[in-house]
């Protein structure tokens, strides 16, 4: 069994390390050719939502049928942006008291939250700005190096990303929330370089102290009142070396997250004598390298966590991953089985922007032979003339828990999966047709009243005007 098990860690590293240098060829050549006037640290993870398109058309959902409409204009006011959602999904075939105009994942007008999802965003400013301030959906959100929330997605609700940073970058904070209508998860990081000078530029100046607290009040749906999930984290930074178009930094997170337990030495879940699940102190560190070259940003860490931890624990699944277990005396803790043994191993994230109409990100993890997760997306818009595409795919515990191995896993859809691709072709300007296949999460209500998501299949097929081609 140990054998077999060792194998299977070598072929998948041998994999990881194969994508890897094919990776590097591609991007080498690419940086040395890249434009010198373009700033990689302001490079970011391409936008794979829609938007911009006037249309109707069909959606199926679960093999259910909706004739759909969709207003989604975009209102550029300088540096504040408006994008409204306007999506309606009408459904002919409602019986009795049924609603026949339901939200965009076939939702009963029903609560702040879907009402809110007609407003797509409200922002002002870039990330990177000074000063930034965006309402609206969250998708692939990462605050500080990302150990604690790394790729966290609020599936369409709204909510809000705050930046402040002074001007001459010597301090700053970023927060967020993840629903406006129904706060659970909210936090942020702030950071401080205490030596930094103007008249003095060195290691010692670019030093950086960051500290992040996040937390989910709800994290156990079985349990009224339960205690919150909660992270805080500490790092230190080294921008080695920076430049307009090049940075090197090194940098340490230190992080301690509070999971569910059975006393104080065990971490496994378990109810207590009041029918209360206890909580247990967990710890989890990250060294890291991170390359940002013009169009390029790569990082890599070799990560050491202690019993129980859970790394990047607010990640894209995390949402759906809070499901009631089929046992009502042993609830899970997200639904994973929470690792009782130390583990180690390397996260690395590429951002790669090689030609102006093409946009790639990917993530991959794994540590010691357990949880690996996968996330890879990527964006095309007029490389082929009048076509599109974007596309996203995402997983965790990649042959985990389940009869198939590693490669068998690896892309079938399920509970830890989330997929979604987007393919448009301009007929004649500007009317396009889209075609969009998604395994995504929406937003339901038990008949106790506990709030959760639930994984729908989701095609739509449209024809409209687009102001975003």
């Amino acid at each position: 069994m140990n054998r077999t098990i060792g194998m299977a860690y070598c072929e998948r590293s041998i994999f990881v390390s194969t994508i890897g240098t094919i990776i590097f060829l591609l991007i080498l050549p690419t940086c040395l050719l890249a434009e010198e006037d373009k700033t990689l640290t302001k490079l970011e993870q391409p936008d794979f939502l829609t938007s911009g398109l006037y249309g109707g058309g069909l959606t199926f959902i679960n093999r259910d049928a909706y004739v759909r409409l969709q207003l989604q204009p975009d209102i550029p006011l300088g540096k504040v942006g408006i994008g409204l959602d306007f999506i309606l999904l009408y459904n002919p075939y409602a019986e009795g008291t049924e609603p026949q105009i339901l939200a965009e994942d076939a939702e009963a007008w029903d609560s702040p939250s879907t009402w809110l999802r007609l407003v797509r965003y409200v922002r002002y400013g870039q990330p990177y700005d000074p000063f930034h301030f965006r309402f609206g959906e969250l998708d692939y959100l990462t605050i500080g190096h990302g150990s604690i929330m790394s790729g966290y997605s609020n599936y369409d609700r709204r909510g809000l990303r705050l930046n402040i940073r002074n001007s001459e970058n010597r301090f700053g904070i970023e927060t967020m929330m993840n629903d406006i209508g129904n706060p659970t998860i909210f936090g942020g990081r702030g950071f401080y370089r205490p030596f930094q000078r103007e008249e003095n530029d060195n290691l010692l100046t670019r030093f950086e102290l960051g500290a992040t607290y996040l937390t989910d009040i709800n994290p156990n749906l079985q349990e009224v009142g339960e205690d919150p999930l909660s992270a805080v984290g500490l790092d230190v930074g080294f921008p080695i070396f920076e430049t307009s178009t090049f940075r090197l930094d090194l940098y340490d997170d230190i992080a301690f997250l509070n999971t569910l337990s059975e006393g104080n030495t065990q971490t496994e879940i378990a109810l207590t004598a009041e029918n209360r699940v206890t909580t247990n102190l967990a710890w989890g560190n990250a060294v890291g390298v991170g390359f940002s070259f013009t169009q390029t940003l790569f990082k890599i860490e070799y990560r050491t966590f202690g019993d129980g931890y859970i790394p990047s624990v607010f990640d894209y699944t995390y949402e759906s991953a809070k499901l009631v277990s089929p046992e009502p005396d042993m609830p899970q803790f997200l639904g994973l089985e929470t690792n009782t043994e130390p583990r180690r191993g390397f996260f690395s994230q590429l951002i790669w922007h090689p030609l102006p109409q093409v946009h790639f990100m990917g993530t991959f993890e794994d540590y010691t032979n357990s949880e690996p997760k996968l996330y890879m997306a990527v964006t095309e818009s007029g490389l082929v003339p009048r076509f599109s595409l974007r596309a996203f795919y995402t997983k965790r515990d990649i042959g985990e828990g389940g009869e198939t191995n590693f490669f068998g896993d690896l892309f079938d859809l399920d509970e830890k999966s989330a997929f979604s691709v987007e393919v448009r072709y301009e007929v004649f300007p500007p009317v396009v047709t889209i075609v969009t296949r998604e395994y995504t999460f929406r937003r339901t209500e038990t008949e106790e009243g506990v709030s959760q998501f639930e994984p729908i299949h989701k095609t739509s097929f449209m024809v409209g005007v687009s102001t975003d081609f």
